[in-house]
């Protein structure tokens, strides 16, 4: 039954999604930063290596994977985003393969595939699975890597891990937090073999785990030494990263001025929303337990509230991009809302803490180093970006999601799967019917996420 769900779905997500994409294929000849990445894409694809767009600010990876079109005559804008798409279906696989081992046996193989159906249509990550966009193949490379450090494989893992960070540097974030729950988990380990068998085992946050550490030499070595075998793939990445910002300056390549990195603490508010909202399961399974703890400690919420305003109020940042370009829902969203009501976004402040809690106790179950490591993640990728944009939400999100706590499949999830074939409908509408003229491009405009 796993090797048929492993060919149905992604077989089946690219001949669902086939006439769609032809359909938006269909539509203009680029689509917003299409206008950078496919003439680049096609640069690369045709070998120009010398070309090369000072606009861009990645690392090559997405136009690298072009070369694969040259040998099938296939370098057109039509076999870029096919890339996409194609790589898309090879998410649904690793989607489905991850969350099974999540699950934990809860619910079966086919609980597992409803789940990677669902995230597979999430409508940010849908829509641009038609596109010749960073962030599907992105997230095949970050899924790819994930896949292979959950079973320890790690000189692949690491293999895959530099490959994301060619795709999008912040991918970065992710192997550093995969190595660092590594070092966690292994000195843990360690220390527990060495704890008598009628013992308890050790825990991260225990003061037992430093007495030992610090009362054995012999422990300490065995940690280090074990912690080396395990993670010195990953440090053949993390070091020569950390060389190229000494270098560079900065994370970004190409135009900087644009993509300075400024802390920017609310985008974990918003963030924070995003996953309450498109994670209907969660936030349904959720709600009760996230309420009962706010209220059992009134006084912190209310202080965790004050605090949240405070944030908002000084450390609000609103990028030039997100209030000149209307072909993004976030310009419409900010615009109508937050920019038009001053007070709006400190009313938000109540919801993002419920949100915020949602988030946490979702995750209540995972291991100490998950919760040690994926909240400074989260922070790391969000909160050094100044441009509110959706699409720096999806690898998070996803990896958040492929975590929250396995229950039986009920109604959440079928409203959450249905939820998401909805908003996409209605997505994909606005975007074929609805269009606009600007002054600089002689084709049509539309919205996207």
């Amino acid at each position: 039954m796993s090797l048929s769900w492993k060919l149905v779905l992604p077989v089946g997500f690219v001949l669902y999604s086939l006439p769609l994409f032809l359909r938006v294929n269909g539509t203009a000849e680029y689509i917003i930063d299409e206008e950078f990445h496919i003439p680049q894409g096609l640069a690369f694809c045709r070998k120009q290596f010398d070309v090369w767009d000072s606009k861009i600010t990645t690392f090559p990876g997405l136009y690298l994977i072009a070369l694969v079109l040259q040998p099938i005559n296939c370098c057109t804008v039509t076999g870029l985003r096919l890339l996409s798409l194609i790589g898309a279906g090879i998410n649904i696989l690793l989607l489905y393969k991850i969350r099974r081992r999540t699950l934990a046996g809860v619910g079966g193989n086919a609980y597992a595939a409803h789940e990677a159906i669902t995230m597979s249509v999430l409508p940010p990550l849908y829509f641009f699975s038609h596109l010749y966009y960073t962030d599907t193949l992105a997230l095949t490379m970050v899924l790819l890597f994930y896949n292979y450090w959950q079973q320890e494989a790690h000189l692949p893992a690491a293999v895959w891990g530099a490959a994301s960070v060619l795709m999008r540097q912040t991918n970065i974030v992710w192997v550093c937090m995969c190595c660092g729950m590594t070092v966690l988990d292994t000195v843990v380990q360690q220390c527990t073999r060495s704890c008598p068998a009628n013992e308890r085992p050790v825990r991260l946050f225990s003061s037992k785990l430093w007495q030992q550490l610090l009362g054995s030499p012999q422990l300490i070595c065995n940690s280090i030494l074990s912690v080396l075998a395990k993670c010195c793939f990953y440090a053949s990445i993390i070091l020569p990263f950390i060389g190229f910002i000494c270098i560079n300056g900065s994370i970004v390549l190409g135009d900087k001025s644009a993509h300075e990195a400024t802390l920017h603490l609310p985008q974990l508010f918003y963030f924070s929303i995003f996953a309450a909202g498109f994670g209907i399961s969660n936030t349904l399974r959720q709600l009760r337990f996230a309420l009962g703890l706010l209220r059992r400690h009134l006084v912190l919420s209310m202080l965790a509230t004050l605090l949240i305003a405070t944030i908002v109020h000084y450390n609000t940042v609103v990028h030039p991009y997100l209030l000149a370009d209307n072909r993004h829902y976030t310009f419409y969203v900010w615009s109508r809302l937050y920019g038009r009501f001053w007070w709006f976004r400190y009313a938000m402040a109540p919801v993002y803490l419920l949100a915020l809690t949602l988030l946490c106790c979702g995750l209540r179950h995972m291991s100490d180093s998950f919760k040690l490591m994926f909240p400074l993640a989260l922070v790391l990728v969000l909160c050094f970006q100044r441009l509110l944009e959706v699409r720096y939400f999806l690898v998070p999100y996803i990896i958040f999601r492929l975590h929250t706590r396995p229950a039986r499949k009920g109604f959440a999830e079928w409203l959450e799967l249905g939820g998401n074939l909805l908003l996409n409908v209605v997505t994909f509408y606005v975007y074929l019917t609805k269009e606009f003229s600007w002054k600089n491009y002689r084709t049509p405009q539309r919205i996207i996420w």
